[in-house]
Protein backbone atom coordinates (compact mmCIF):
# COMPACT_ATOMS: atom_id res chain seq x y z
CA UNK A 1 0.00 0.00 0.00
CA UNK A 2 2.92 2.34 0.86
CA UNK A 3 4.39 1.66 -1.86
CA UNK A 4 1.05 2.44 -4.29
CA UNK A 5 0.65 5.91 -3.04
CA UNK A 6 4.50 6.69 -3.65
CA UNK A 7 3.76 5.84 -7.04
CA UNK A 8 0.71 7.96 -6.98
CA UNK A 9 2.77 10.85 -5.44
CA UNK A 10 5.37 10.63 -7.72
CA UNK A 11 3.84 10.74 -10.73
CA UNK A 12 1.53 13.68 -9.47
CA UNK A 13 4.73 15.57 -8.83
CA UNK A 14 6.49 14.64 -12.14
CA UNK A 15 4.65 17.07 -13.77
CA UNK A 16 5.77 20.35 -12.35
CA UNK A 17 9.27 19.51 -13.85
CA UNK A 18 8.80 17.66 -17.18
CA UNK A 19 9.50 18.79 -20.69
CA UNK A 20 9.34 17.79 -23.83
CA UNK A 21 12.95 17.69 -25.16
CA UNK A 22 14.12 17.83 -29.20
CA UNK A 23 17.75 17.80 -29.56
CA UNK A 24 17.39 18.84 -33.09
CA UNK A 25 14.65 18.50 -36.12
CA UNK A 26 16.13 15.30 -37.40
CA UNK A 27 16.36 13.66 -33.25
CA UNK A 28 14.23 13.61 -30.40
CA UNK A 29 13.70 12.00 -26.65
CA UNK A 30 9.98 11.17 -25.58
CA UNK A 31 9.08 9.51 -22.72
CA UNK A 32 5.64 8.43 -20.44
CA UNK A 33 5.93 8.20 -16.69
CA UNK A 34 3.27 6.06 -15.60
CA UNK A 35 1.58 5.11 -11.69
CA UNK A 36 -1.14 2.84 -11.73
CA UNK A 37 -2.91 1.44 -8.20
CA UNK A 38 -5.32 -1.45 -8.61
CA UNK A 39 -7.81 -2.42 -5.83
CA UNK A 40 -9.37 -6.41 -6.32
CA UNK A 41 -12.79 -7.34 -4.99
CA UNK A 42 -12.85 -11.11 -5.42
CA UNK A 43 -14.76 -13.89 -5.75
CA UNK A 44 -12.01 -16.33 -5.78
CA UNK A 45 -11.58 -19.28 -3.03
CA UNK A 46 -8.53 -18.55 -1.71
CA UNK A 47 -7.97 -15.23 -3.08
CA UNK A 48 -8.69 -12.26 -0.21
CA UNK A 49 -9.47 -9.05 -1.77
CA UNK A 50 -6.11 -7.06 -2.14
CA UNK A 51 -4.51 -3.79 -3.96
CA UNK A 52 -1.16 -3.34 -5.26
CA UNK A 53 0.57 -0.52 -7.51
CA UNK A 54 3.38 -0.58 -10.47
CA UNK A 55 5.06 2.81 -11.76
CA UNK A 56 6.70 2.42 -15.62
CA UNK A 57 8.63 4.95 -17.34
CA UNK A 58 8.93 4.11 -21.43
CA UNK A 59 11.86 6.02 -22.89
CA UNK A 60 11.75 6.12 -26.94
CA UNK A 61 14.83 8.00 -28.86
CA UNK A 62 13.95 8.46 -32.40
CA UNK A 63 16.71 9.44 -35.15
CA UNK A 64 15.70 11.02 -38.62
CA UNK A 65 18.82 11.35 -40.50
CA UNK A 66 16.58 11.66 -43.49
CA UNK A 67 12.70 12.13 -44.59
CA UNK A 68 13.10 8.85 -45.62
CA UNK A 69 15.30 6.84 -42.91
CA UNK A 70 14.19 6.61 -39.10
CA UNK A 71 16.06 5.16 -36.47
CA UNK A 72 14.41 4.38 -33.15
CA UNK A 73 15.21 2.63 -29.26
CA UNK A 74 12.50 1.98 -26.62
CA UNK A 75 13.25 1.58 -23.27
CA UNK A 76 10.87 0.24 -20.31
CA UNK A 77 11.49 0.29 -16.09
CA UNK A 78 9.04 -0.35 -13.88
CA UNK A 79 8.62 -1.29 -10.77
CA UNK A 80 5.51 -3.69 -9.16
CA UNK A 81 3.21 -5.45 -11.27
CA UNK A 82 -0.18 -4.21 -10.26
CA UNK A 83 -2.75 -6.97 -9.78
CA UNK A 84 -1.08 -9.39 -12.70
CA UNK A 85 0.49 -12.04 -10.76
CA UNK A 86 -2.35 -12.12 -7.65
CA UNK A 87 -5.07 -13.19 -9.25
CA UNK A 88 -5.79 -16.36 -12.15
CA UNK A 89 -7.90 -14.47 -14.64
CA UNK A 90 -7.50 -15.96 -18.01
CA UNK A 91 -6.76 -11.88 -18.93
CA UNK A 92 -4.67 -9.38 -17.60
CA UNK A 93 -5.60 -6.24 -15.79
CA UNK A 94 -3.24 -4.77 -16.74
CA UNK A 95 -1.97 -4.40 -20.33
CA UNK A 96 1.52 -2.86 -19.70
CA UNK A 97 5.15 -4.43 -19.57
CA UNK A 98 5.34 -4.61 -15.80
CA UNK A 99 8.82 -4.80 -13.56
CA UNK A 100 8.78 -9.33 -14.20
CA UNK A 101 7.64 -8.37 -17.58
CA UNK A 102 10.98 -6.66 -18.18
CA UNK A 103 13.12 -8.81 -16.97
CA UNK A 104 15.11 -11.40 -19.35
CA UNK A 105 12.45 -10.67 -22.01
CA UNK A 106 11.39 -13.26 -24.18
CA UNK A 107 13.94 -15.69 -22.35
CA UNK A 108 16.66 -13.58 -24.56
CA UNK A 109 18.68 -12.48 -21.57
CA UNK A 110 17.76 -9.20 -22.31
CA UNK A 111 16.40 -6.22 -19.70
CA UNK A 112 14.49 -3.27 -20.73
CA UNK A 113 15.01 -2.70 -24.28
CA UNK A 114 11.78 -3.37 -25.68
CA UNK A 115 12.58 -2.31 -29.34
CA UNK A 116 15.40 -1.16 -31.35
CA UNK A 117 14.51 -0.97 -35.22
CA UNK A 118 15.29 0.79 -38.49
CA UNK A 119 13.16 2.07 -40.81
CA UNK A 120 13.41 2.97 -44.83
CA UNK A 121 10.46 4.70 -46.71
CA UNK A 122 10.27 4.03 -50.55
CA UNK A 123 7.77 7.25 -51.75
CA UNK A 124 5.98 6.54 -55.23
CA UNK A 125 3.96 9.55 -54.94
CA UNK A 126 1.81 11.32 -52.40
CA UNK A 127 -0.45 8.39 -52.08
CA UNK A 128 2.05 5.70 -52.19
CA UNK A 129 5.00 4.24 -50.46
CA UNK A 130 6.18 1.29 -49.30
CA UNK A 131 7.59 1.22 -45.39
CA UNK A 132 10.58 -1.31 -44.76
CA UNK A 133 11.43 -1.87 -41.07
CA UNK A 134 13.73 -4.28 -39.65
CA UNK A 135 15.35 -4.94 -36.02
CA UNK A 136 13.67 -5.86 -32.67
CA UNK A 137 10.11 -4.75 -32.99
CA UNK A 138 6.64 -4.73 -31.42
CA UNK A 139 4.31 -6.40 -33.95
CA UNK A 140 1.21 -4.50 -31.87
CA UNK A 141 2.74 -1.72 -33.28
CA UNK A 142 1.42 -3.04 -36.59
CA UNK A 143 -1.09 -5.51 -36.20
CA UNK A 144 -4.92 -5.16 -34.58
CA UNK A 145 -4.49 -1.45 -34.23
CA UNK A 146 -7.44 0.49 -33.52
CA UNK A 147 -8.56 4.11 -33.04
CA UNK A 148 -10.77 3.57 -29.88
CA UNK A 149 -9.16 0.45 -27.95
CA UNK A 150 -4.96 0.17 -28.39
CA UNK A 151 -3.15 1.60 -25.72
CA UNK A 152 -2.95 0.81 -22.10
CA UNK A 153 -1.53 4.18 -21.34
CA UNK A 154 -4.15 6.49 -22.23
CA UNK A 155 -7.38 3.87 -22.88
CA UNK A 156 -8.06 0.57 -21.32
CA UNK A 157 -6.29 -1.35 -18.89
CA UNK A 158 -7.44 -4.98 -19.11
CA UNK A 159 -5.47 -6.74 -22.23
CA UNK A 160 -8.49 -7.86 -24.40
CA UNK A 161 -9.40 -3.86 -25.09
CA UNK A 162 -5.69 -2.85 -25.77
CA UNK A 163 -5.30 -5.69 -28.59
CA UNK A 164 -7.01 -9.41 -29.23
CA UNK A 165 -5.19 -12.13 -27.29
CA UNK A 166 -6.33 -14.65 -29.99
CA UNK A 167 -3.94 -12.43 -32.39
CA UNK A 168 -1.07 -14.05 -30.27
CA UNK A 169 1.32 -10.72 -31.29
CA UNK A 170 4.73 -11.47 -30.57
CA UNK A 171 6.76 -8.94 -29.16
CA UNK A 172 10.19 -7.49 -28.60
CA UNK A 173 11.95 -9.91 -30.81
CA UNK A 174 13.59 -9.87 -34.14
CA UNK A 175 11.75 -9.30 -37.23
CA UNK A 176 10.97 -7.36 -40.08
CA UNK A 177 7.62 -4.99 -41.22
CA UNK A 178 6.50 -4.31 -44.83
CA UNK A 179 4.10 -1.20 -44.66
CA UNK A 180 2.34 -0.26 -48.30
CA UNK A 181 0.22 2.38 -48.38
CA UNK A 182 -1.48 3.25 -51.60
CA UNK A 183 -4.05 5.96 -51.55
CA UNK A 184 -6.65 4.57 -48.27
CA UNK A 185 -5.92 1.04 -48.77
CA UNK A 186 -2.82 -0.44 -46.59
CA UNK A 187 -1.36 -3.42 -46.84
CA UNK A 188 0.90 -4.74 -44.05
CA UNK A 189 3.38 -7.94 -43.93
CA UNK A 190 5.29 -9.15 -40.90
CA UNK A 191 7.69 -11.73 -39.91
CA UNK A 192 8.94 -12.30 -36.15
CA UNK A 193 10.98 -14.68 -34.14
CA UNK A 194 10.67 -15.48 -30.70
CA UNK A 195 9.90 -17.54 -28.09
CA UNK A 196 6.89 -19.25 -26.42
CA UNK A 197 6.62 -20.17 -22.91
CA UNK A 198 6.97 -23.50 -23.28
CA UNK A 199 10.86 -22.25 -24.25
CA UNK A 200 10.40 -23.42 -28.14
CA UNK A 201 12.04 -20.92 -30.57
CA UNK A 202 9.03 -20.18 -33.30
CA UNK A 203 8.40 -18.10 -36.00
CA UNK A 204 5.33 -15.66 -36.16
CA UNK A 205 4.16 -14.33 -39.71
CA UNK A 206 1.10 -12.32 -40.44
CA UNK A 207 -0.80 -10.31 -43.31
CA UNK A 208 -3.10 -7.21 -42.47
CA UNK A 209 -5.45 -5.27 -44.89
CA UNK A 210 -6.29 -1.59 -44.02
CA UNK A 211 -9.22 0.61 -45.84
CA UNK A 212 -9.66 4.08 -43.96
CA UNK A 213 -12.78 5.44 -45.08
CA UNK A 214 -14.02 9.25 -44.36
CA UNK A 215 -17.99 9.85 -44.13
CA UNK A 216 -19.77 12.60 -42.74
CA UNK A 217 -19.92 11.27 -39.67
CA UNK A 218 -16.23 11.08 -39.37
CA UNK A 219 -13.31 8.65 -40.12
CA UNK A 220 -13.60 4.98 -39.99
CA UNK A 221 -10.88 2.63 -40.24
CA UNK A 222 -11.57 -1.18 -41.35
CA UNK A 223 -9.22 -3.95 -40.84
CA UNK A 224 -8.54 -8.00 -41.00
CA UNK A 225 -5.52 -9.89 -40.95
CA UNK A 226 -4.80 -13.47 -40.74
CA UNK A 227 -1.60 -15.12 -38.86
CA UNK A 228 0.03 -18.24 -38.45
CA UNK A 229 3.40 -19.99 -36.85
CA UNK A 230 5.58 -22.97 -37.54
CA UNK A 231 4.95 -26.15 -35.87
CA UNK A 232 6.46 -25.21 -32.20
CA UNK A 233 3.63 -26.00 -29.57
CA UNK A 234 2.94 -29.02 -27.67
CA UNK A 235 -0.43 -30.29 -28.58
CA UNK A 236 -3.04 -31.19 -26.10
CA UNK A 237 -1.96 -34.73 -25.54
CA UNK A 238 1.86 -33.63 -25.70
CA UNK A 239 2.18 -35.92 -28.41
CA UNK A 240 3.24 -33.91 -31.00
CA UNK A 241 3.54 -29.72 -32.28
CA UNK A 242 1.10 -27.94 -33.27
CA UNK A 243 1.40 -24.43 -34.88
CA UNK A 244 -1.12 -21.30 -33.68
CA UNK A 245 -3.39 -20.08 -36.44
CA UNK A 246 -6.43 -17.88 -36.66
CA UNK A 247 -7.85 -14.22 -38.09
CA UNK A 248 -9.47 -11.29 -37.21
CA UNK A 249 -11.06 -7.68 -37.56
CA UNK A 250 -10.26 -4.68 -36.06
CA UNK A 251 -12.58 -2.00 -36.94
CA UNK A 252 -13.34 1.85 -35.00
CA UNK A 253 -15.74 4.53 -36.50
CA UNK A 254 -16.16 7.58 -35.56
CA UNK A 255 -20.52 8.71 -35.36
CA UNK A 256 -19.47 12.70 -34.07
CA UNK A 257 -17.05 14.70 -33.16
CA UNK A 258 -18.12 13.48 -29.46
CA UNK A 259 -19.10 9.57 -30.27
CA UNK A 260 -17.32 6.84 -31.33
CA UNK A 261 -17.62 2.60 -31.69
CA UNK A 262 -14.93 -0.07 -31.70
CA UNK A 263 -15.20 -3.61 -32.16
CA UNK A 264 -13.16 -6.46 -32.68
CA UNK A 265 -13.93 -9.95 -33.67
CA UNK A 266 -11.65 -12.83 -33.77
CA UNK A 267 -10.92 -16.61 -34.06
CA UNK A 268 -7.87 -19.32 -33.47
CA UNK A 269 -7.28 -23.38 -34.33
CA UNK A 270 -7.62 -24.89 -30.81
CA UNK A 271 -5.17 -28.13 -31.98
CA UNK A 272 -2.25 -26.44 -29.50
CA UNK A 273 -2.26 -26.58 -25.77
CA UNK A 274 -1.53 -23.17 -25.17
CA UNK A 275 -4.90 -21.75 -26.47
CA UNK A 276 -7.54 -21.17 -23.71
CA UNK A 277 -10.37 -19.05 -25.94
CA UNK A 278 -10.77 -19.93 -29.93
CA UNK A 279 -13.10 -16.82 -29.98
CA UNK A 280 -13.55 -13.40 -29.09
CA UNK A 281 -16.49 -10.59 -29.94
CA UNK A 282 -15.66 -7.07 -28.39
CA UNK A 283 -17.18 -3.84 -29.25
CA UNK A 284 -17.24 -0.76 -26.68
CA UNK A 285 -18.05 3.23 -27.15
CA UNK A 286 -15.71 6.08 -26.84
CA UNK A 287 -16.84 9.28 -25.67
CA UNK A 288 -14.92 12.82 -26.18
CA UNK A 289 -15.12 15.22 -23.57
CA UNK A 290 -16.92 18.14 -26.15
CA UNK A 291 -19.44 16.67 -24.33
CA UNK A 292 -19.29 18.80 -21.30
CA UNK A 293 -16.57 21.19 -22.71
CA UNK A 294 -13.11 19.64 -22.36
CA UNK A 295 -11.79 17.82 -25.57
CA UNK A 296 -9.05 16.20 -24.27
CA UNK A 297 -10.79 14.34 -21.98
CA UNK A 298 -12.65 11.01 -22.41
CA UNK A 299 -15.06 8.16 -21.96
CA UNK A 300 -14.56 4.37 -22.83
CA UNK A 301 -16.91 1.64 -22.45
CA UNK A 302 -16.29 -1.79 -23.76
CA UNK A 303 -17.18 -5.68 -23.60
CA UNK A 304 -15.90 -8.89 -24.82
CA UNK A 305 -17.31 -12.27 -24.63
CA UNK A 306 -14.43 -15.26 -25.15
CA UNK A 307 -15.45 -18.78 -26.28
CA UNK A 308 -13.13 -21.43 -24.33
CA UNK A 309 -11.18 -24.03 -26.81
CA UNK A 310 -12.97 -27.36 -26.44
CA UNK A 311 -10.11 -29.12 -24.21
CA UNK A 312 -9.57 -26.16 -21.92
CA UNK A 313 -10.59 -25.62 -18.49
CA UNK A 314 -12.50 -21.92 -19.30
CA UNK A 315 -16.18 -22.60 -20.48
CA UNK A 316 -16.18 -19.10 -21.34
CA UNK A 317 -15.09 -15.65 -20.11
CA UNK A 318 -16.67 -12.10 -19.99
CA UNK A 319 -15.20 -9.02 -19.81
CA UNK A 320 -16.32 -5.34 -19.08
CA UNK A 321 -14.54 -2.27 -18.05
CA UNK A 322 -15.44 1.45 -17.90
CA UNK A 323 -12.60 3.81 -17.81
CA UNK A 324 -12.77 8.13 -17.44
CA UNK A 325 -9.94 9.82 -18.50
CA UNK A 326 -8.76 14.01 -17.04
CA UNK A 327 -6.29 15.78 -18.43
CA UNK A 328 -4.40 17.77 -15.35
CA UNK A 329 -2.43 19.71 -17.89
CA UNK A 330 -0.40 19.89 -21.05
CA UNK A 331 1.81 17.03 -20.16
CA UNK A 332 -0.22 15.09 -17.51
CA UNK A 333 -3.66 13.14 -16.76
CA UNK A 334 -5.57 11.21 -14.27
CA UNK A 335 -7.59 7.95 -15.45
CA UNK A 336 -10.65 6.32 -12.75
CA UNK A 337 -11.03 2.57 -14.49
CA UNK A 338 -13.47 -0.09 -13.55
CA UNK A 339 -13.47 -3.72 -14.41
CA UNK A 340 -15.58 -7.10 -14.31
CA UNK A 341 -14.17 -10.33 -15.30
CA UNK A 342 -15.53 -13.38 -15.05
CA UNK A 343 -14.13 -16.94 -15.79
CA UNK A 344 -17.14 -19.40 -16.11
CA UNK A 345 -15.03 -22.69 -15.64
CA UNK A 346 -16.23 -25.87 -17.01
CA UNK A 347 -15.48 -28.00 -13.79
CA UNK A 348 -15.04 -26.65 -10.46
CA UNK A 349 -16.09 -22.60 -8.97
CA UNK A 350 -16.22 -19.97 -11.49
CA UNK A 351 -13.22 -16.83 -11.02
CA UNK A 352 -14.90 -13.58 -11.34
CA UNK A 353 -13.97 -10.22 -9.44
CA UNK A 354 -14.31 -6.15 -9.47
CA UNK A 355 -11.02 -4.22 -9.80
CA UNK A 356 -11.10 -0.62 -9.19
CA UNK A 357 -8.08 1.41 -11.20
CA UNK A 358 -6.52 4.50 -10.81
CA UNK A 359 -3.88 5.64 -13.44
CA UNK A 360 -1.93 9.25 -13.44
CA UNK A 361 0.74 9.85 -16.70
CA UNK A 362 3.15 12.34 -17.01
CA UNK A 363 4.15 13.08 -20.45
CA UNK A 364 7.27 14.52 -21.32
Amino acid sequence: MKKALLTVLLVFLTPIVALAYDVNEKLSIEGTLTGVYQYGDFDIEGIKDTDRGAAVLDLGVNFHPTESDEFQVTLSYAAGNALNPIVPFSLAPYADDLEDDLKNINGRNRDYLLEAWYKHTFTFNKDTSLGITFGIIDSTGYLDDNAFANDEVAQFMNDIFVNSTLANLPSYDLGGVAELDISSFSLRGLAMSSKNEEGREYNYYALQLGYKMDTPMGEGNYRIYGFTTNKRFQNWDETDEESLQGFGISADQKLSEILGVFARLGWQDDKAAAVVHDAVYSGGLNINGKLWGRENDEIGLGYAYLNGADRAEIDDTNAFEAYAKFKISDFSDITFDVQYLNDNMKIGEDNKGVIYGIRLNAYF
